[in-house]
């Protein structure tokens, strides 16, 4: 994020650190060896059906612990959030906080770790990076020099494909791998509905007409929408070239930002639209820049008579 020293779980060499005092360490099932957090969270992830991306996360962070589970208490969390704030941005360790204390809480559920304290973990004060989203102009401009981009995949050209990327990703709000698993089976008149890959939540959105158009554009290889004419790593490198090409800042992921922002602006509820378990997480994608839009200066100081 701008502004912050250090970007991910993976900055820091979290054993130089900290070790923690003592350590009420678990043994594993075949009772051989102590349990390590690293497996731990790693069954966690599982039984939890965490998202690969949550679970490299969690992976990252506890594989450079040097920790059972009997050490997650409070005294050593705590401890370890505070000198971890003097070599990380407060963004990071504040997500620490959240994974940490997630394992205490599954390590206690599963009586796995033993810890009277009652009081809770420190808390990590961080400022909320400012959003920025793309405006229909910059969208426009976008589709303008998507449709005169070169090259392609194996199955379709950049030209068709990209314009086709940034409408449905600006109608549905979706992110990148559920727009790459979206199939033509899924698609119901304007109605888009889809199994959430992250919360495996079921999930309606309704296609605007550009959207719908452009799906229509694309050449039908396989069931997949988009995702059998392009994976992961290619498009990602095409939207990135796009954007360089257009003179634009920021990436694919603004389209989901756009698409609430502009839900927002239209009386739509941007936790609905793209699929939220909880509405506290729509303010990480709303542009207050362009939200600004239903604002009005207040009025001007009269200026007559005055020398």
């Amino acid at each position: 994020m701008p502004g912050h020293r250090s970007r991910g779980v993976g900055a820091l060499k979290v054993s130089n650190i900290f070790t923690p005092r003592g350590g009420n360490y678990t043994t594993d099932f075949h009772n051989t060896k102590p349990m390590s957090l690293a497996d731990f969270a790693r069954s966690y992830a599982l039984r939890a059906g965490a998202s690969p991306g949550y679970t490299e996360q969690l992976l990252v962070l506890t594989k450079r612990l040097p920790w059972g589970v009997g050490d997650l208490t409070i005294d050593n969390i705590d401890a370890y959030l505070t000198r971890a704030l003097g070599h990380l941005a407060a963004s990071t360790v504040h997500n620490h906080r959240r994974m940490l204390s997630t394992l205490r809480k599954a390590a206690l559920r599963d009586g796995l770790l033993v810890d009277d304290c009652t009081r809770p973990i420190r808390r990590v004060k961080h400022n909320l990076p400012m959003v920025r989203a793309w405006t229909h102009q910059e969208m426009r401009h976008l589709l303008a020099v998507a449709s005169g981009m070169p090259g392609g995949t194996l199955h379709c050209p950049h030209k068709i494909l990209l314009p086709a990327w940034i409408l449905v990703g600006y109608s549905s709000g979706l992110r990148l791998g559920d727009m790459l698993d979206i199939t033509y089976d899924s698609l119901r008149g304007d109605r888009l509905a889809t199994v959430l890959l992250k919360t495996r939540q079921q999930h309606v959105v309704i296609l605007d007409a550009h959207a719908l158009e452009a799906i229509r554009s694309l050449p039908r290889k396989g069931p997949k929408i988009f995702g059998s004419l392009v994976g992961r790593s290619r498009i990602l490198v095409a939207m990135r070239n796009l954007v360089k090409r257009s003179g634009l800042t920021g990436s694919g992921k603004y389209l989901r930002r756009s698409s609430a922002t502009y839900a927002q602006l239209a009386g739509i509820d941007p936790t609905g639209h793209l699929g939220h378990l909880t509405p506290g997480m729509k303010r990480h994608y709303l542009d207050p820049v362009i939200l600004a839009d239903l604002k009005r200066a207040v009025p001007s100081i009269e200026m007559a008579g005055m020398r």
